[in-house]
């Protein structure tokens, strides 16, 4: 699955300049980054003309930028679970998923704070990072996007860490193949992500599959 971090704050804390500067940040580091936010906390003016009237009318309630550089919409707020599906069955390479706006419980969570305001609204075991919303203000207008005051090694630390969080092991005809990144980003992610659509099936820990062809006479 998709790895997701929740942005968190009040209107005009700062959490767009962070995500802004924690894609740059992450990018650099080869990491495939998309972002999500909900219709609230959108700011029209970073969008195209064409998807602000969309967001103006009411027609959009979320939008997905792609690691690709690509974007999505859609027409109705998606829990994160889901969301996350959605965004790993078009985007199977996706490192991470920044979320803005969303509420969702057990997801890890930045939360920025006005100056001097220590009161914050994430519960603690989702609690990742509290920011200051000056010091990414400053940071942003005094070195660009990708300058995150440490933040974006800490998520890369906690977050994103070097072991894989999806192993498979392939047998063709009884042989054992060797699979890289790619062919199990093509066949791993995808299978567990229509798994976990699937009635009656909590989050899978493991999937066996075992496909034969006829053989024909």
């Amino acid at each position: 699955m998709t790895k997701v971090l929740r942005v968190v704050g009040p209107p005009g804390s700062g959490k767009t300049l962070l995500i802004v500067s924690l894609v740059e940040a992450l990018r650099s580091r080869n990491y495939r980054v998309a972002t999500a936010v909900k219709r609230e906390a959108i700011e029209s003016s970073l969008l195209d003309p064409d998807v602000s009237r969309q967001l103006d009318a009411g027609a959009i309630a979320t939008v997905i930028s792609l690691s690709n550089g690509g974007r999505v919409t859609l027409e109705r707020v998606m829990p994160l679970p889901g969301l996350a599906s959605v965004l790993a069955s078009i985007d199977p390479s996706v490192d991470l998923l920044l979320a803005e706006g969303f509420d969702d419980p057990g997801y890890p969570a930045i939360e920025l704070l006005a100056p001097g305001d220590h009161t914050t609204e994430t519960p603690n075991d989702d609690l990742l990072a509290i920011v200051a919303s000056n010091e990414i203000r400053g940071a942003f207008e005094t070195f660009g996007p990708g300058e995150t005051n440490g933040v974006a090694e800490l998520v890369e630390r906690e977050i994103l860490s070097t072991e894989a969080d999806v192993t498979m092991q392939l047998t063709i005809n009884d042989q054992p193949v060797e699979t890289f990144g790619f062919v199990k980003d093509m066949i791993a992610r995808p299978i567990l992500v229509m798994v976990e659509q699937l009635k009656g099936v909590d989050l899978p820990r493991s999937v066996r599959i075992n496909i034969r062809r006829r053989t024909r006479d």
